[in-house]
């Protein structure tokens, strides 16, 4: 009975620790935590946009076009492999961004298709 026991406490110990609840899958969005900053190109439009990705992968901050000399709010998300999709204006007549985060650098494209316009972004963190 004591070697049942002692095979029950051993397994029990072994599914506490392997199945612990402080597991934190947000270490690699941790990694794009910081502010970004950019550029973005385009036959009908250009500019820069700078981006504060936040712990949570959530992605706010702005984009200012020389072309039509306004400034826009951008918002969105990262996921953990870096993936990048945020709304530059709002989601009916704005551009959208998507991209990948590579290290410290930053690529994509953009799309706005109200306007038929696109292009390409990229920047780096700071």
């Amino acid at each position: 009975m004591k070697h049942i026991t002692m095979v029950l406490l051993v397994f029990m110990s072994m599914l506490g620790t392997s199945c612990s609840s402080d597991d934190d899958n947000s270490s690699d969005t941790l990694a794009y935590e910081g502010e970004w900053s950019g550029t973005y190109t385009g036959v009908q439009d250009n500019g820069s946009w700078t981006m504060q990705i936040n712990a949570d992968g959530t992605v706010s901050g702005t984009a200012s076009s020389q072309v039509f000399n306004g400034t826009y709010t951008v918002s969105g998300f990262v996921q953990e492999n870096g993936d990048l999709t945020a709304t530059v204006g709002n989601a009916s007549s704005g551009a959208l961004f998507t991209g990948q985060l590579d290290g410290s650098n930053a690529s994509g494209t953009w799309n706005n298709a109200t306007a038929n316009m696109s292009g390409e972004w990229s920047g780096s963190q700071q």
